[in-house]
């Protein structure tokens, strides 16, 4: 078993979290070869160690290495290019400010609620918050997003979507709709935007990811069109 190939160090993680972070790339795997990849990972001086597993790992292979199951992500996918065209909501415009504003903000706080850095409860130095934080800043300056889409009815942000690309496809990042303005189909409106914005960027293919106890954006994804790509068991091995 090749080790090299069977991990990897994550630069961006490590600096952030401030802790060697890796993840192990193999798939497949069996809990024997799990064990000697994480036990060679530990005496490489890694801390924390992400392996987004196909299946769920025995416990006792969990506990030795002091792990957690921390998400399960799903990938919705759905294929725009021959779907018939809805008009986006006049409400729904781009997000032209360099700055986030507090209510972006905490809509962006809103849409991680479920993320696996919220959830772990071995972060404890507000990582999700600074994480999110930093995911609509990169956003917004169009680092990390083609686009900014928000729903504004009067002063007010009632929700918003982030557009960017991944694997040749559009990639739906952050979506969240504000507390105040829920049960009006603004989600459904900023779905359909975000179609329309990737059909008119060239992608015939959109994805969307989401956490499999988050039921509220399971159920949207999946009244818009969406059906699930690929179903991954996130584990947090803290070595």
């Amino acid at each position: 078993m090749n080790q090299v190939a069977d991990f990897k160090s994550l630069d961006w993680d490590s600096s952030f979290l401030g802790i060697s972070t890796g993840m192990i790339t193999r798939q497949n795997l069996t809990e024997i070869e799990i064990g000697n990849i994480l036990e060679k990972m530990k005496m490489d001086g890694y801390h924390l160690v992400y392996y987004p597993a196909a299946y769920k790992i025995e416990r006792t292979l969990v506990n030795r290495f002091n792990g957690i199951m921390a998400d399960e992500k799903i990938t919705f996918t759905k294929t725009i290019g021959k779907i018939t065209r809805q008009e986006t909501d006049d409400h729904i415009i781009s997000y032209a400010h360099k700055n986030v504003s507090p209510e972006l903000l905490d809509l962006a706080w809103e849409s991680g609620i479920y993320s696996r850095f919220n959830v772990d409860p071995h972060f404890k130095n507000n990582e999700f918050r600074q994480l999110y934080k930093t995911w609509i800043e990169r956003s917004v300056n169009r680092e990390i997003a083609k686009d900014v889409l928000i729903y504004k009815d009067g002063p007010s942000i009632g929700g918003m979507i982030t557009l960017g690309e991944k694997n040749n496809k559009g990639d739906i990042g952050l979506v969240a709709v504000a507390e105040s303005a829920r049960g009006k189909g603004i989600g459904k409106k900023l779905m359909t935007a975000a179609e329309n914005a990737f059909r008119d960027m060239g992608y015939n293919e959109v994805q969307v990811v989401t956490q499999g106890v988050n039921v509220p954006a399971m159920n949207l994804y999946q009244s818009c069109g969406y059906t699930i790509d690929e179903r991954l068991f996130y584990y947090h091995f803290w070595l």
